[in-house]
C-alpha cells in the first residue's frame, strides 16, 4: 500500500530541539568545527519531508555543529557529503534520544 499526500500534524518536540546544545556533531562531514557548542538539531531537508516553509518531524534530524548544518542546508557550497552520512548521523542522533529515554 502507497500512502500519499496525508496531512499527518508534524512532531515537534522542545526538548528534542534543546537536547542538541552542548552535545557532539553526529554529522561529523569533513567541515566538521567539532564544537558542541555550535550544535543545533538540524532537520533533513529530502525525499519530501518537508514542505515549503515547513520543516520535517524533528525525528528526522540530526545533531550539526554549524559548519555541518551549512553544508546540509547548501550554505556552504564547497562541503561535500552523501546521504550515506545522512543516514550515519540519524541513527546516532536517535540512538543517543534512545539512551537519553526520549522514545
Amino acid at each position: 500500500m502507497i500512502i500519499q499526500n496525508l496531512k499527518i500534524k508534524r512532531f515537534r518536540s522542545d526538548e528534542w530541539r534543546r537536547s542538541a546544545a552542548g552535545t557532539p556533531c553526529t554529522l561529523r562531514l569533513s567541515c566538521c568545527n567539532h564544537d558542541p557548542a555550535t550544535t543545533v538539531l538540524a532537520h533533513l531537508r529530502c525525499f519530501g519531508w518537508g514542505g515549503m516553509g515547513q520543516k520535517p518531524h524533528d525525528f528526522l534530524a540530526v545533531y550539526a555543529c554549524s559548519d555541518c548544518h551549512d553544508a546540509i542546508d547548501r550554505r556552504a557550497e564547497d562541503a561535500i557529503w552523501g546521504y550515506d552520512d545522512l543516514l550515519r548521523a540519524l541513527g546516532k542522533t536517535l540512538e543517543f534520544h534512545y539512551l537519553n529515554g526520549r522514545i
